[in-house]
């Protein structure tokens, strides 16, 4: 019998989420890439870090006021640990994955991938994610992409890691879907990919345009309700035990064939879900563009009202598909909303003619 299919819940009214980022560096120090397409490759967002302890007396701070906050860094294992050796991570379950490290798999190449793991053993982290681009290595489109061999060889450390502690960790992979891999046999490639490599959960995320340099590769409101019909059926034929997650980021345009709770597919970005970088809170958590409110120095949130009523208006229009992390970099009628408000990073989107 097939598991249930993993969906990205915020249908909880009376909890408001902060993804709180303490490190959104790309690089040598955190996930040893740079991949071109990343929400976090923006100028705004290119050096800020801050130290562990500032930031967990700061995530305290909000979460006093009510605030469920999630610590959020670009590599759960950046700066060789860092972060998993103070209390940050520590019993993490909030996120949508519970105890979850992320990470491009390359810090697990290294020669001390052991104590990286002993890490999360430490910090009751028992689940990790890994992007993974495609399933054979060869030439991407995409500039600084890791290939998938070292996704691999990072899944080999692990399960080597396993045997020597008597320690079990689920396996995620995530995969981007875009018009050019939404096909039904790119979709199987993907789940035969994880099963001979013993993945336990295999993801699927939207591809988000954020740097606005790839219209070709935004998906229609005809091709995100084809995706979702595409990943359901594979996933019903698919004779393994892989599990399926599909991010939230598809939004609601065909999401009814899924079979989720009413309000899966819907974005509450803005509402109940905000990204930190402080003092900054944005909006969405994976665009971090658009300005809403600030932190003072008692960890009150001093909202921009005019930003949320623009935001309201906007999920109206019919281009919005139930995502604002994927609609503002897609749909120039959506950003009009926002025109005289306050944006950051947008010298990181070159403007493009819209499809």
């Amino acid at each position: 019998m097939k598991k249930p299919i993993i969906y990205d819940d915020h249908t909880d009214p009376s909890k408001t989420e902060l993804h709180y980022y303490i490190d959104t560096r790309l690089g040598k120090k955190t996930c040893k890439a740079m991949c071109e397409f990343c929400w976090l490759k923006r100028d705004h967002l290119s050096e800020h870090v801050e130290e562990p302890e500032v930031a967990l007396q700061r995530i305290r701070g909000l979460a006093k006021k009510g605030y469920t906050v999630i610590p959020m860094v670009s590599d759960s294992f950046a700066e060789n640990g860092k972060y998993l050796k103070t209390e940050l991570f520590y019993k993490n379950d909030e996120w949508y994955f519970e105890n979850a490290a992320w990470s491009s798999g390359r810090p697990l190449l290294q020669d001390n991938h052991e104590e990286l793991l002993d890490l999360c053993v430490k910090n009751k982290i028992d689940t990790i994610i890994m992007t993974s681009h495609g399933t054979e290595n060869k030439e991407k489109d995409f500039k600084g992409l890791t290939q998938p061999t070292v996704v691999i060889d990072a899944i080999k450390n692990i399960r080597n890691f396993e045997k020597k502690r008597d320690y079990s960790f689920k396996i995620i992979l995530t995969f981007t879907l875009s018009r050019e891999n939404m096909s039904e046999k790119s979709v199987k490639s993907y789940f035969d990919h994880c099963e001979k490599l013993g993945v336990d959960v295999i993801r699927f995320n939207r591809f988000a345009d954020v740097q606005g340099i790839y219209p070709e590769l935004r998906m229609t409101k005809e091709d995100t309700i084809q995706s979702y019909k595409t990943m359901k059926k594979v996933y019903e034929e698919h004779p393994g035990s892989v599990q399926l997650s599909v991010s939230e980021d598809f939004g609601n345009w065909g999401v009814e064939v899924m079979g989720f709770p009413e309000g899966v597919g819907n974005c509450v970005a803005g509402e109940r879900l905000f990204g930190v970088v402080y003092p900054n809170v944005y909006v969405c958590p994976v665009n971090l563009t658009l300005k809403v409110g600030e932190i003072d120095e008692n960890y009150n949130i001093i909202w921009d009202q005019s930003v949320i009523d623009s935001l309201l208006k906007a999920k109206k229009h019919p281009d919005f598909g139930g995502c604002i992390g994927v609609a503002y970099p897609h749909f120039e009628e959506i950003r009009d909303y926002f025109d005289d408000l306050v944006k950051h990073g947008e010298s990181s989107i070159k403007k493009v003619e819209e499809l």
